[in-house]
């Protein structure tokens, strides 16, 4: 639970305009100083000073890019996004068995540079969690001949997510005619370098996600690395379709 003066810290962070609706950005897709920029029309100093407070408030959290170190990534901290939804409940609900309907379910393309690790966590648990929300497929821009990751499939086997007929694909094995309604990027270096021209998307979305594997040769702590990944991606998941169901009801009120 989080204490008195976390909880104010999380109220003063939010009580501004701009630092308001720098958090949502970040909810939606990880991003850069220089596209928070972009997006907001805010100057680099009064933007650092809005990122420091949310910062500060732990309601924000900063990666260096696997891609280019010279580049870092801004998403919110979903873990305090928790902790303070808790507090709001007084407790914490159960993780969600599924996701809610939708009743224009979105087709979603997880996007990364091998299909590893990343994107075909994500795919298998769209497809356990959120099956009657999204369409969902996964694939990668290199050819890949390693198999299915073992501590991604033991990860799926401890928390009862069934893998069957999971396989690695390419960009080019996939049909060039679909359209996506998200494409959504896992892997820092397709997000900066090589998005290709040929997909067929509407919205946009970059998860700058760690790969356990390439991150240490500790087989513990890539058994660690992987089920981080696992609890990562399912509150991305989730946080994505609440707000998909959130906008469909909102819509039907009208």
């Amino acid at each position: 639970m989080l204490s008195d003066d976390q909880v104010i810290n999380v109220f003063k962070a939010l009580a501004d305009q701009n630092r308001l609706h720098v958090f949502e950005l970040l909810l939606c897709s990880d991003r850069t100083n220089s596209e928070l920029m972009e997006e907001t029309g805010l100057r680099q100093n009064l933007l650092s000073h809005h990122l420091n407070i949310l910062n500060e408030a732990g309601l924000i959290q900063m990666n260096q890019s696997v891609g280019d170190a010279r580049r870092h990534y801004y998403s919110a901290n979903l873990n305090m996004v928790n902790a303070f939804g808790g507090w709001w409940k007084q407790l914490m609900p159960p993780k969600d068995a599924q996701l809610p309907a939708l009743k224009q379910p979105r087709r979603v393309l997880f996007l990364c540079l091998r299909n590893l690790s990343r994107s075909l966590i994500a795919e298998t648990l769209a497809r356990h969690f959120a099956a009657n929300a999204l369409i969902v497929m996964s694939a990668g821009l290199e050819a890949c001949d390693d198999p299915l990751p073992p501590l991604m499939l033991q990860v799926l086997g401890e928390n009862h997510v069934p893998a069957g007929g999971l396989t690695i694909k390419t960009v080019d094995q996939l049909d060039a005619a679909q359209h996506y309604d998200y494409l959504v990027t896992v892997c820092d270096i397709v997000h900066e370098n090589s998005i290709p021209k040929t997909l067929s998307y509407t919205e946009y979305v970059h998860w700058s996600l760690r790969d356990p594997i390439e991150d240490t040769n500790h087989p513990d702590e890539q058994l660690q690395l992987m089920r981080e990944l696992y609890d990562d991606v399912y509150q991305r998941l989730a946080l994505m379709v609440k707000r998909l169901a959130a906008e469909e009801a909102r819509a039907a009120e009208k």
